[in-house]
């Protein structure tokens, strides 16, 4: 599904006419949720932040009845993103908790579709919009601590904020910093000013973990028709990946020509 999604984007970003001009730029800020979507770990969400700038390119020669309502937009945003986390393993008498809060910079390629409501007065807008983006890691903080009574290992009873150092607590030592997402939703415009809902969809998993079940399914003989036995070993056990729900409220201008 994940794959289909980004196939669709990339088809609807750049299977259109290359013939196009800026007409408008503007800036948005935004809050939501943000959450990491993980089967080992618990997760609750954070707060979600995206803020940023934007320019649109319209395919106004292009002969088609829909020139003017078809628009390609990119730009640059600073976003939040990340996840609280939580484990508790009771035949250990175990407890994780944690956090990563991390912020991004992110270059989306939008295609969006924007039809002014005929039944309203002039100056009203509903837009469809989806595209890909590429984020690269900036900075961020993690929090990691587990306490385990009855295994007195430093192993499993510590914090990263007492007894870790400073790299335990940098997000990117122990995630990947770039990452691919696709971007979906809906927005209204009243003149210049615009309201957007969307979904940030991360494909990239965040970390890397080995799958403690692939020795077992080698052995078994368990290999799937479209995989070695080399890529099931290097399976990855980690599925977590950047989830986000926003509402973005925003200021719109046209471009003089």
């Amino acid at each position: 599904m994940k794959r289909i999604l980004l196939l669709l984007a990339l088809f609807a970003t750049f299977h259109l006419p290359l013939r196009a001009q800026f007409v408008h730029y503007g800036a948005q800020v935004g809050g939501g949720v943000s959450f990491v979507t993980d089967d080992l770990l618990t997760s609750s969400p954070i707060f979600a932040v995206g803020v940023g700038g934007y320019a649109d390119y319209m395919f106004t020669e292009w002969k088609n009845p829909w020139s003017e309502n078809i628009y390609l937009r990119t730009g640059l945003n600073i976003n939040r993103r990340g996840t609280n986390f939580s484990q508790d393993l009771t035949h250990m008498e175990s407890m994780r908790r944690g956090y990563y809060h991390n912020w991004y910079a992110q270059i989306p390629v939008i295609a969006g579709f924007r039809w002014e409501i005929p039944t309203l007065p002039a100056g009203n807008f509903i837009n469809v919009f989806i595209g890909p983006s590429f984020n690269v890691g900036l900075f961020g903080r993690r929090w990691d601590r587990q306490v385990t009574m009855k295994m007195p290992q430093e192993s499993f009873n510590y914090d990263t904020y007492i007894t870790g150092t400073k790299d335990d607590r940098a997000s990117f030592k122990h995630i990947r910093r770039l990452d691919a997402s696709v971007i979906f939703g809906v927005g209204y415009q009243w003149h210049n000013i615009t309201v957007d809902i969307y979904m940030d969809h991360g494909f990239v998993p965040l970390m890397k973990r080995a799958d403690v079940l692939a020795p077992y399914d080698v052995a078994q003989g368990k290999t799937e028709e479209t995989m070695t036995e080399q890529e099931i070993k290097d399976r990855n056990a980690y599925t977590g990946t950047n989830q986000a729900f926003l509402i973005a409220i925003g200021y719109q201008l046209p471009i003089n020509r």
